[in-house]
Formats: structure tokens, C-alpha cells, sequence
């Protein structure tokens, strides 16, 4: 009688022989998988699956990788069960060092403390506003994790100057307007939106918090606002899409590989989940230099269970977002977007990452739904304006692209009122991004959290006739 894979017992001793770049086994959750055919895909090169080859790699995997990443392998490349016995424990963690903030300046280096900490995170009843939370992440965050956050490139120059000027945009309160009853309920690319933000997509969030977008997901859907998933999610799309209820809207970012073929794929998946619009990012064709991540140290690599990309430690660093972006087509152009629309299916595009007004007209020109104003929250070109700025120059220079397509800006936006003032400047709605990272300390209730303490309460305080 035949054994099913499903029966088959792996032992130990067995599990190691396999341990070869030809003939490579590991073990994940109890199951044994042959590997071997994807140690050369691998976008982080062979040395890292090869490390593991021949063991349990559980609970290194379960740090870094979403459960659901390992069952994208074919089903013939499942060996059987590892035995009880040789099954590998998790080691009690109870202590951490503290976290490293990232430069001030290029020249500036930090020094990982050699004595363990233990973290306490503040009660949600301690944390007030979105500094608060970005307060709160520093300290709990690992070193690795708060860098890969937090880090912009080179001198900071064009992070600083996004929250900076935001800042620096005065508003003209006028008086005696009933505001006993507030609505700030608007539409985003024709669907319904209970305020005039949105989640912007941000990599990795199982780095903070194990449900990762899946609690973004969560507290979007109760929340009544919309989520963007980043091409580097966690999780997969499908996990993150049904984590909510089958009527909540979702859009995707896109990173466009250089494998179109790859992209066509990821694109007809996207279709078959219900994502609403496909947000394509053009301001990233390389990755910034972002020292503080490089500087960071890496212990094990991160992969993305939607684009596959990955880090892992090369001679230039070990920066997340450089080594996590090696797939992406550095050749993208104008003519692009008639195939990506195609492959999208009739899709609403918005061009994510534009920083000029002579791009948002011919944006226009193209035909695509929205723009998305954004320097990639400084991560990208160090020395490209604030966003701000760009939405400032549509107001002066082209206001008649605002009827032509929606809006969009990210970048230095934490309080209701910096979306106040997006939106009084002709902005459909505001991506929220670093914020709702922080806030995921707290996992689902922290972002909840961040919705209520942040933006609506204040927006409702101070600019609630306005909005």
C-alpha cells in the first residue's frame, strides 16, 4: 500500500542528507519541501535557502515570512511530515536590544547597544496622536525594522522638507459655521470612502506586527476607508483581500517587473480578486540610497509573498528596500501604460509618484483615472520637492487638470489638519503611510486607534466646516 505525502514521515537524519544546491530539502511548519528547484529563482541569490539546507527552518521563517508564502511552492514538492522528535522548538524571547534611529546626516553613524533591553510598548490610553505612535514604534521596533521604516535617502533632505512644509502651510479658519453635525464621507475613484484618506501602501508590515496588512485590512474595512497593498506585502493578496468583507474596495500598487510576463500575471490575479485600481509606481525605477537601512544590521532575509522580492545581506549593506526592489523594470515609460492598461483590464490607473506639473498634464493626455503626488515619502531621489509643493504648482499653473482626473498626495501628512489643507488645495484624498506602520504596534486596534485620535477627532475639532 502506497504512503501519502500527507502520511510520508521524514526523520531528522533523512531531512540533513538532503542538504545540496542539487538536491536541497527544508522543513516549515512540520512539512518537508524539496526546494531545489527554486534555489537559482531566488531574488536574494541561493547562499540564504542553502544556509537552511538540510534543516527546520520554522522558526527563523515565522520572524520574517508570512504563513502563507510556503504553499505557493507546487504541491509535488512536498516530501511528507517532519517526525515529532526532530520538530524544532521556539526559543523564548524575552529580551531586546534597543532599537537604532536612523542618521541625521549622511556622515553620522549609530551604535547597536550591547546590553539587552526589555520593551514595554505604551497603552493605546498613552498614545495620543501619530507622533506619539511614530514615538512609541522607535522604541519597541527592532533596530532592523525601525531603520527599514523610517529611513529616507541620503541626507533626509526631501523627507524633511515634506513634513516641513506642510507644516508651513497656514490656514484661514472662517467662523460661525454650524459644525454640531460633521460629514467627511467622500468618493475615491467612484467608490465610497468615510473620510478623505487613505491607507498608502507601505511594505512589510509583518515586521511590526504578525497580522501585518492583515490587520490594515481589518481596521480599513471598520473604519470605512480604503487600503492600497503594496507590491511588497507580507501577506498575500488574496490573505489581505479576504481579511475584510467581500464589499470592501482595495487598490494595488504596482511595481512593475521586468519580466513583463510576471507582471501580466500578477495583473490578471489582481482582476480575479476585485481590486478596484491599480496604482503604478513611476517614481522608483532604482532605489534610493537609504544609509540608515544599509547601515542596519540583517539577520535573516525578508520576502514579499506578492512580488517575490527579497533582501538579504550583499556587500553594499543589507538596506530592505534596495535589495527588496532588484526586480523591478528599470525601463518603464510612457508607451507602458497601454499594455499595463491592457493586462490591467479596463482597471481605473493612477500614476504613483509624480512630481511635476508638466507630468500631471501629460498624465491627463494618457488617459489615466489619477495621479498620486508623491516622492516616495523622501525614499527615493534625495532633493525632489515636497509634495506639497507639486499640488501648490497644479493650483497655480494647471487648474484644469483637476477636473481632468483625481489628485492624490502622501508624503509629511500626520495630522487632519495637514489633510485639511491637501484637500482645500484641490486634493480628492491623502495617502497615509509611515503612520499607520507605527500604529501597528498595536496591531488592528492601533491603527483603529490612529484613525479616531488622529484624523477624525482632530479633523473634527478644528476644520470639521471645512471638510
Amino acid at each position: 500500500m502506497e504512503t501519502s505525502i500527507e502520511t510520508r514521515r521524514v526523520s531528522l537524519d533523512d531531512l540533513k542528507q538532503h542538504n545540496t544546491a542539487n538536491d536541497c530539502w527544508i522543513a516549515i511548519h512540520s512539512k518537508v519541501w524539496d526546494i531545489t528547484h527554486f534555489i537559482n529563482e531566488h531574488p536574494g541569490g541561493p547562499e540564504v535557502l542553502l544556509n537552511l539546507a538540510g534543516s527546520d527552518a520554522t522558526e527563523l521563517y515565522n520572524d520574517v515570512h508570512a504563513p502563507d508564502i510556503i504553499e505557493d511552492l507546487p504541491s509535488d514538492k512536498l516530501i511528507g511530515l517532519l517526525e515529532e522528535s526532530a520538530i524544532s522548538r521556539p526559543t523564548p524571547k524575552t529580551t531586546e536590544i534597543d532599537p537604532v534611529p536612523p542618521p541625521t546626516s549622511p556622515t553620522q553613524t549609530n551604535d547597536v547597544p550591547s546590553t539587552p533591553k526589555t520593551k514595554t510598548i505604551p497603552s493605546l490610553d498613552a498614545i495620543l496622536s501619530a507622533p506619539d505612535f511614530e514615538k512609541a514604534a522607535q522604541d519597541s521596533l527592532s533596530a532592523k525594522t525601525w531603520a527599514f521604516y523610517s529611513s529616507a535617502a541620503t541626507d533626509l533632505v526631501t523627507h524633511g522638507k515634506n513634513k516641513e512644509l506642510v507644516r508651513r502651510v497656514m490656514i484661514r479658519p472662517r467662523i460661525l459655521r454650524n459644525v454640531s453635525q460633521v460629514n467627511y464621507k467622500t468618493s475615491i475613484l467612484g467608490f465610497d470612502s468615510s473620510a478623505p484618506f487613505f491607507v498608502s501602501p507601505a511594505a512589510m508590515a509583518r515586521l511590526a506586527h504578525p497580522d501585518g496588512e492583515l490587520a490594515l485590512s481589518r481596521a480599513a474595512a471598520n473604519e470605512g476607508i480604503i487600503q492600497c497593498i503594496s507590491s511588497n506585502a507580507s501577506f498575500s493578496l488574496k490573505s489581505i483581500v479576504k481579511a475584510a468583507p467581500s464589499t470592501q474596495p482595495f487598490f494595488f500598487q504596482l511595481y512593475v517587473n521586468s519580466n513583463h510576463e510576471k507582471t501580466v500575471e500578477l495583473l490578471k490575479t489582481v482582476r480575479g480578486l476585485g481590486v478596484k485600481a491599480i496604482f503604478v509606481t513611476v517614481d522608483a525605477p532604482v532605489p534610493g540610497k537609504r544609509e540608515a537601512d544599509e547601515r542596519a544590521a540583517q539577520e535573516q532575509t525578508v520576502k514579499s509573498a506578492i512580488s517575490g522580492g527579497e533582501s538579504s545581506k550583499d556587500k553594499k549593506g543589507s538596506g530592505f528596500g534596495r535589495l527588496m526592489a532588484q526586480y523591478i523594470d528599470k525601463s518603464l515609460c510612457w508607451d507602458d501604460l497601454a499594455w499595463i492598461r491592457e493586462a490591467s483590464g479596463g482597471l481605473p490607473i493612477v500614476l504613483k509618484g509624480v512630481q511635476t506639473a508638466e507630468d500631471v498634464i501629460k498624465a491627463a493626455e494618457y488617459g489615466v483615472e489619477g495621479v498620486l503626488l508623491s516622492n516616495h515619502g523622501g525614499r527615493s531621489l534625495d532633493g525632489a520637492q515636497a509634495s506639497i509643493l507639486v499640488l501648490l504648482e497644479l493650483r497655480k499653473n494647471c487648474p484644469e487638470v483637476f477636473d481632468q482626473l483625481e489628485v492624490y498626495i502622501d508624503g509629511g501628512f500626520e495630522r487632519g489638519s495637514d489633510i485639511l489643507k491637501a484637500i482645500a488645495l484641490g486634493a480628492t484624498a491623502v495617502g497615509i503611510g509611515r503612520p499607520f506602520l507605527y500604529s501597528l504596534i498595536h496591531g488592528q486596534d492601533g491603527a483603529e486607534h490612529l484613525c479616531h485620535s488622529e484624523f477624525c477627532m482632530s479633523s473634527h475639532d478644528d476644520e470639521a466646516n471645512e471638510l
